[in-house]
């Protein structure tokens, strides 16, 4: 199983066998903290080799903090037909960020981390400076 794209954006939808990726990013800023990231969506596609038809696999995504604790309950599920390229979205509506560091996305395939993206969650001054996300 390849991984083309992984990315964690605005927004993701898959039309016509087709990926449309809204606003990518790696960082998220916040003026203090426990904070609350409101929308985002964890985009990806993968492409299996056709000798991968013949099992099931278990596709988990997760978020975990520094200390590598769950940010959000891990999202996984099967899927029969391995083979081929496939587009997974996992829509995230509200979850908090504790502090500030260096977050991750994890991918997982049976188990096993296959692509792993940082998020690098920081704390701005109050000076009015616009959430980045």
């Amino acid at each position: 199983m390849n991984v083309e794209i992984f990315a964690i954006c605005d927004a993701a939808t898959v039309s016509s066998g087709k990926l449309n990726i809204l606003g990518a990013f790696d960082t998220v800023s916040a003026a203090s903290f426990p904070t609350r990231h409101e929308n985002c969506t964890i985009a990806c596609r993968l492409r299996g080799e056709v000798e991968e038809r013949e099992s099931a696999m278990r596709l988990e995504m997760r978020i975990i903090d520094p200390d590598g604790r769950a940010v959000i309950e891990p999202v996984s599920n099967e899927i029969q037909d391995r083979g081929g390229l496939q587009h997974h979205l996992w829509h995230i509506h509200g979850f908090e960020i504790p502090q500030p560091g260096t977050f991750f996305v994890d991918l997982l395939v049976d188990g096993r981390l296959l692509s792993r993206l940082p998020v690098h969650i920081l704390k701005i001054p109050q000076s009015g400076l616009p959430h980045l996300s």
